[in-house]
């Protein structure tokens, strides 16, 4: 995944004043990897592509308004898909 995609998501999400601030990254996480999604149990979300599998707290996750490290954090962890 890229960067700028990653950022550009990011920025949507975080105008649409639709969303509470504390599930924009619920809704970053979605627009980053629905496709991928295999489970999201109590905020735990784990994304599947081919052998690859990553998994996501979003209980813990860094705040969303700390933008280049969290857009840092899902380029890792959707690298590869």
């Amino acid at each position: 995944m890229f960067i700028k995609s990653i950022k550009r998501n990011y920025d949507k999400v975080n105008q649409d004043e639709s969303i509470a601030h504390e599930d924009k990254i619920d809704a970053l996480l979605m627009k980053l990897g629905a496709e991928f999604l295999v489970s999201q149990e109590d905020r735990v979300y784990i994304f599947e592509k081919g052998e690859l599998r990553v998994k996501f707290d979003a209980k813990h996750a860094r705040d969303f308004s700390f933008k280049d490290y969290l857009c840092k954090d899902m380029n890792k962890l959707f690298h590869g898909f």
